[in-house]
C-alpha cells in the first residue's frame, strides 16, 4: 500500500490501492518487538469483545500484569460515500485511492482505543488471522497512529495460553499484500454494486446487484431452469422375490450373462423376461465376499462444517457460524472464560502436529490401539483453497460434549460442539471394515443380484454412525446360502419407476456448489445465502429446506446475463477470487487488478445505458419498472412527488 495520509480532524485515512512486492511478512526487529519486560504496559487489540476476558486471563496468568485487552468490535472504519467513481469514495483517476473514515457508530470505541494506545508501552495487533483481520489490523495501526517501533502483529489459531503467549513472543509486521487484497475486494464489490444496482432498480425494480450474491443467484436460477425443463423418463425394474425358512428376500434383475441391464424400458419387456424364466429353476450361481474399508472423513474446513451443520441439524449456515464463533471466542466454565474450538475460517484440513500427537494418544487410551490411525491430509479440496490455517477442530480433549453440557444451556451451541468434537476424534481413527457379500442368482442366461452387508470392525463408527451410512438388520442376510442352491417360492415382480429432475439446492448443497465453483470464500457463504433469501430483496425463498428462486430473482438473473454476460459468467467470478489470492501473495498489483475490472465494467455500462434508460415525460427522472396485481408498468423514480406511470 502507498503511504497513508492522515487527517486528524476528520479522523480520515485515504488509502491508495497499490500492493507491496513483499511476499512474506517480516518479523518485528528485536529492538522494537514485544520481547519487552512483562511488567510493561502492553495493549492487545482484538476484533471481538467476547475474546477479551479469555485473553486477559491468559496474559495475567502468563505474567503480563499490566496488560489490557480491547476490542474494535469488528471493522471500525468504512469507505465513505461521496466523490470518486459513482460516489463510492473510490478514485480510479488517482490510482484507486479509497476514502476510509471512522464509522459513525464506532467513534466511541475508536476514542477509547486512542486513549489506551497513548498509555501503552507496546501494542499487539491481534485481529483475526485472515485477510479481513489483516485489513482491520492495518486500520488499527494507521488510524490510531501507532508507531512501528511500538507495534507488532500477532496471530493465533486458538485462544489458548500456549498459542497466545507464543504469538506475543514472536510478533511480525503487518502483511501489506493481505491488506491490499482485502481493500481490493472491498473496492471491487462497492464499485460493482454502486454501478449496477441503480441500473437493476430502474430497469426491473430489483434492489441490489452484488458480485458474489448475483453469481449465487445465477446458480439457483440455472438449477431451477433445469428442473422446469426436465422431462421424466419412465422405466421399470424387475425383482425376484423368494423365501427361505419363512424369511422373504429379493434380488434385482441385472440383465443377462452377456449384457448388463439395470432399467427396462417397458412393462412388455418385463413380461418377455418373465416368460423366458418361467418353468426354469432359479439357483445361486456364485457367492462373492469382499471386505471394504470405510474411511472417516477428514477434519472440518469452514465449508464442510457449514454443510454438515445444515445437513445433520437443519441449521442455517448463518446460525451454525454464529454458534461456532461463540465456541471459538469462549464460554464461561467454572468462573473462567474458556475457548473451545480453533479459528472457524479455514479451507485447510491439516492439523497441528502437536495436537495430532495428543489426539492419537487420546484415541489409543479411550478405544484401544487398533482404533488409532494417523490423520492423513487429503488432496487439496478445491483449486481455490488457500490452505493458510489449520483445520476447524476442538481444543481440549478433556472436554467431551457430555462434560460441556453442564455449562451450556443453549442446545444449538452444544449440538455444534458435539459435531466438531466427533469429527475431530473420528479423523484420527481407523477405518471401519465392511463385509459385502454378493449373491448372483441365475435363471438360464438371466441374472439377478442380491447383496448382504455387515460391519466386521466398527473403527471410527465407534464414535458416531451417520444415519445415511448405518448398516441395518435389513442389510444383513441371516440365512445361509450355498453355491448351486435352488431357490423356492419364487416370483417376478415389476416396479414402475421414473427418472427424477435435479434437486433444488439446500443450504448445505448450495455451499458445496459455491465452494466447488470458487464463488466467494467460506467466510462469505453465509452472507451470500442471507442476501439472496432476504425478504426485502425477494430473489429467493426457502421451500422446506430447498432454495427456490422467485420470479423477481429469475428476472434479475436473466437481465444480468443478457446485459453483462462477461461480468456474471461463473468462471469469471471464480477468476476474480483467484486474482484476489494473487494480490494477497504479491503476484498481482491491486491497482492493476482494479483498473482491469473498472475498464471492463465501464465499457459494458456505456453500451447498455442509452439502450435501456427510460425517462419520465413529466419531470425527467428515470422511470422504474414496477409490478402490481395487474402486471408490469413504468413508474417515476421520483414517486411520491411525481406519480407518473407509463404502460409497460
Amino acid at each position: 500500500m502507498n503511504k497513508t495520509t492522515e487527517k486528524t480532524k476528520k479522523k480520515t485515512v485515504t488509502k491508495t490501492a497499490a500492493s507491496k512486492t513483499t511476499k512474506t511478512p517480516k518479523k518485528v526487529s528485536s529492538e522494537s518487538s514485544g520481547l519487552i519486560d512483562k511488567s510493561s504496559k502492553i495493549l492487545v487489540l482484538v476484533e471481538s469483545p467476547n475474546k477479551c476476558a479469555t485473553i486477559q486471563k491468559i496474559l495475567q496468568d502468563g505474567g503480563y500484569k499490566n496488560a489490557k485487552v480491547m476490542a474494535s468490535v469488528g471493522h471500525f472504519v468504512e469507505i465513505k460515500d461521496g466523490g470518486g467513481y459513482k460516489n463510492t469514495g473510490i478514485y480510479p483517476t488517482k490510482d484507486f485511492k479509497i476514502n476510509f473514515v471512522v464509522s459513525p457508530g464506532k467513534k466511541e470505541v475508536f476514542k477509547k482505543m486512542q486513549e489506551a494506545v497513548a498509555k501503552a508501552d507496546y501494542v499487539y495487533i491481534c485481529s483475526d488471522e485472515d485477510r479481513e483481520g489483516e485489513a482491520i489490523g492495518g486500520h488499527m495501526k494507521d488510524f490510531l497512529k501507532i508507531p512501528s517501533k511500538k507495534c507488532g502483529r500477532a496471530t493465533f489459531h486458538e485462544i489458548t495460553a500456549p498459542a497466545v503467549l507464543a504469538a506475543l513472543a514472536s510478533p511480525r509486521e503487518l502483511d501489506q499484500d493481505l491488506i491490499g487484497a482485502a481493500h481490493a475486494r472491498q473496492a471491487l464489490d462497492k464499485m460493482m454494486g454502486y454501478a449496477l444496482s441503480p441500473i437493476a432498480r430502474t430497469r426491473i425494480n430489483c434492489r441490489s446487484v452484488g458480485r458474489c450474491q448475483s453469481a449465487g443467484l445465477k446458480l439457483v436460477v440455472e438449477r431451477e431452469k433445469e428442473i422446469r425443463a426436465f422431462v421424466p423418463e419412465k422405466y421399470f425394474e424387475l425383482f425376484l422375490l423368494f423365501k427361505k425358512k419363512a424369511t422373504e428376500f429379493r434380488a434385482k434383475y441385472c440383465g443377462t450373462t452377456k449384457k448388463e441391464i439395470r432399467k427396462l424400458p417397458s412393462l412388455e419387456e418385463c413380461e418377455k423376461i418373465k416368460k423366458a424364466c418361467a418353468g426354469k429353476p432359479y439357483f445361486v450361481d456364485t457367492i462373492t465376499c469382499k471386505q471394504q474399508n470405510d474411511f472417516p472423513k477428514p477434519p472440518f474446513t469452514t465449508s464442510t462444517f457449514q454443510q454438515e451443520a445444515n445437513r445433520v441439524y437443519g441449521m442455517s449456515i448463518d446460525a451454525a457460524m454464529s454458534c461456532a464463533q461463540r465456541l471459538f471466542e469462549g464460554i464461561e466454565i467454572s468462573g473462567s472464560h474458556v475457548a473451545l474450538i480453533t479459528y472457524i475460517r479455514t479451507d485447510d484440513c491439516s492439523m497441528s502436529p502437536d495436537f495430532a500427537v495428543k489426539l492419537g494418544d487420546f484415541v489409543k487410551n479411550s478405544y484401544g490401539k487398533k482404533y488409532y490411525a494417523e490423520v492423513k491430509k487429503p488432496a487439496k479440496t478445491s483449486e481455490t483453497a488457500q490452505e493458510a490455517h489449520e483445520c476447524l477442530r476442538i481444543i481440549n480433549l478433556d472436554m467431551p460434549p457430555e462434560t460441556l453440557s453442564k455449562y451450556i444451556s443453549d442446545k444449538n451451541l452444544l449440538k455444534i460442539y458435539k459435531l466438531i468434537w466427533e469429527r475431530t476424534i473420528m479423523s484420527s481413527m481407523a477405518p471401519a471394515v465392511i463385509s459385502d457379500t454378493q449373491y448372483d442368482i441365475h435363471n438360464g442366461d438371466h441374472v439377478f443380484v442380491m447383496h448382504s452387508r455387515e460391519v466386521i470392525f466398527d473403527g471410527y463408527r465407534r464414535v458416531h454412525v451417520d444415519a445415511e451410512d448405518e448398516i441395518t438388520k435389513d442389510d444383513l442376510i441371516k440365512e445361509t446360502f450355498i453355491e448351486g442352491e435352488v431357490l423356492k417360492e419364487t416370483q417376478l415382480v415389476a416396479e414402475a419407476k421414473e427418472t427424477t429432475p435435479p434437486k433444488r439446492f439446500t443450504e448445505a448443497t448450495f455451499v458445496k456448489e459455491l465452494d466447488k465453483r470458487g464463488i466467494g470464500r467460506p467466510s462469505t457463504f453465509a452472507t451470500i445465502i442471507k442476501t439472496i433469501l432476504a425478504k426485502d430483496r425477494g430473489y429467493c425463498v426457502l421451500q422446506g429446506k430447498e432454495i427456490s428462486p422467485t420470479d423477481k430473482g429469475i428476472e434479475l438473473s436473466e437481465f444480468l446475463d443478457k446485459s453483462f454476460p462477461d461480468l456474471f459468467d461463473l468462471k469469471y467470478t471464480s477468476r476474480l477470487e483467484a486474482d484476489l489470492d494473487e494480490i494477497a501473495t504479491g503476484k498481482i498489483k491491486e491497482v492493476d487488478f482494479l483498473k482491469t475490472f473498472y475498464d471492463g465494467i465501464e465499457e459494458k455500462i456505456k453500451k447498455i445505458e442509452p439502450e435501456e434508460a427510460k425517462v419520465c415525460p413529466n419531470c425527467g427522472a428515470i422511470m422504474v419498472k414496477r409490478h402490481s396485481a395487474y402486471g408490469y408498468f413504468w413508474g417515476c423514480s421520483g414517486y411520491p412527488k411525481c406519480k407518473t406511470i407509463v404502460k409497460f
